[in-house]
């Protein structure tokens, strides 16, 4: 699910060309798609200067009646479509993970508190994480107890992994070397959405999410890299 704007088409071709399913795609012809310029110092710091565009109208687009999804993600959109999502998810039965992202800011406590009562699972960085608790006021143990797993990614050196009532610390993958960390958290979760879809333990998601995002700071752009074997 996602809407872009007149200038989208191009990109939509590409999501086609990939076996992508495009049917709950939105196009929002008076406006623009959402753009990001990010700039990335020689240490990876970065900085994102971000217009939201036809990003603004995502809540216009409905989570589809359909009884063969198992598994959604939550990820930084529009305020009020991330809100909207959430709740109809939950009513269809839909599992999902919540991946506030760059997108966390946008929502005091007790919004937050509600998104971790309707996920399953939660990910998050840990700068992500520390703002999560801070607002929520609640320990990542808390959290944990709230849902069926969290993750917290801690860069290189890989993740803590709640599932069960036990926090695990899943090692890093040292990158062959270091170019470019745009797209690594974004590689990460694809790993996690596809090891929730085969029905793995969250570790083993983060194991393979780990082993994909040492793959993509290798390459330079969000898209260019070989996803590893699983």
């Amino acid at each position: 699910m996602a809407t872009l704007g007149n200038d989208g088409q191009e990109y939509l071709e590409r999501l086609r060309s990939l076996g992508v399913d495009t049917a709950h795609v939105n196009s929002a012809i008076e406006s623009y798609t959402a753009q990001a310029m990010i700039m990335t110092d020689r240490d990876n710091n970065q900085i994102t200067a971000f217009h939201p565009g036809a990003m603004s109208m995502a809540h216009e687009n409905r989570v589809p009646a359909r009884t063969d999804i198992s598994v959604a993600i939550i990820s930084p959109d529009g305020r009020d479509a991330m809100l909207t999502h959430a709740q109809q998810l939950h009513a269809a039965g839909v599992p999902f993970v919540f991946d506030p992202g760059q997108g966390l800011p946008m929502f005091n406590g007790d919004e937050l508190k509600q998104f971790i009562e309707l996920a399953t699972w939660i990910t998050v960085n840990d700068y992500e994480g520390k703002m999560l608790s801070d607002r929520t006021g609640w320990s990542f143990e808390d959290i944990a107890s709230r849902v069926r797993g969290l993750i917290v990614t801690l860069a290189e050196h890989g993740c803590e992994v709640w599932e069960g009532g036990q926090k695990t610390m899943v090692p890093g993958v040292k990158a062959t070397e270091v170019v470019d960390p745009t797209g690594c958290g974004d590689a990460f979760r694809a790993a996690l959405l596809h090891g929730l879809e085969q029905g793995w333990s969250l570790a083993r998601c983060a194991e393979l999410g780990n082993r994909m995002g040492a793959a993509k700071i290798s390459t330079r752009g969000g898209q260019n890299y070989t996803a590893p074997a699983p």
